[in-house]
């Protein structure tokens, strides 16, 4: 039996909770650096949360996990991240998402990838710091997809 491949347009917004239950470890220093802080050389692991909402109350959706590489004299970073959705009906799906990042700014990222829903994906995503204080920071994504879907012919 023939199959099809259909693309389909996907649009989600995302709320990035970094905050108490995040985890950010920095994993190599800086040379000549003597704290944790990134600073310029530093390479972390992140897991932090997704939610549908920027409310703490709101749904948590999945985790975003990977690298960050500061890599920037002028403090921006290199990010290679996996979106994992734990929920709904993307449950066991990925996002595989690569980009530059300023803190404190807006940002926009490639999605170069997924697994289950969002097999053959590519698309991108634009970042929106909604709050920064020294416990938390939330941004809120856009996220923009192309993903493949197969259907019996």
């Amino acid at each position: 039996m023939l199959k099809k491949l259909i693309c389909i347009s996907t649009s989600m917004k995302l709320f990035l909770d970094v905050g108490p239950n995040a985890t950010v470890m920095t994993v190599v220093r800086a040379p000549n650096s003597t704290s944790d802080a990134l600073a310029f050389g530093a390479i972390a692991v992140v897991d932090d949360i997704l939610r549908e909402g920027e409310d703490d109350n709101s749904t948590l959706i999945g985790r975003c996990q990977g690298l960050v590489a500061e890599v920037g004299l002028d403090g921006s970073r290199e990010t290679l991240q996996n979106i994992v959705f734990t929920d709904g009906k993307s449950n066991g799906s990925t996002l595989a998402v690569y980009g530059k990042h300023v803190s404190a700014t807006k940002m926009e990222t490639l999605i170069i990838g997924g697994t289950g829903l969002f097999r053959m994906t590519k698309g991108y995503t634009i970042g929106i710091p909604l709050l920064i204080t020294d416990s938390k920071v939330i941004y809120e994504f856009d996220v923009y997809i192309w993903h493949m879907e197969m259907k019996d012919d």
